[in-house]
């Protein structure tokens, strides 16, 4: 129960805009994320149905996934450089 029963006035309302504003950047903050953990998910998959289906046809993404993690770790190693180098 409200201690203040008097009405709220249209400054403190809350509107939709609000939350519509707020969702707006937790989607924005956490799309990259989920995309990667998707993108992840979809090659082992790939990876997994072509190793039944035909095992040398699965040597294609998993030098994909050997280039892509290359590429990453050196971007990595670049964005964050250890102090005094």
């Amino acid at each position: 129960m409200y201690y203040d029963q008097r009405p709220p006035t249209e400054e403190q309302r809350p509107g939709c805009l609000d939350a519509l504003l707020i969702t707006r950047a937790v989607f924005g903050i956490l799309f990259w994320p989920i995309a990667a953990i998707f993108a992840v998910m979809i090659d082992v998959a790939l990876i997994f149905y072509l190793f039944t289906t035909w095992p040398p046809l699965a040597l294609i993404p998993i030098a994909v996934t050997a280039v892509a993690v290359n590429l990453f770790a050196r971007w990595d190693q670049r964005r964050h450089r250890p102090p005094g180098l």
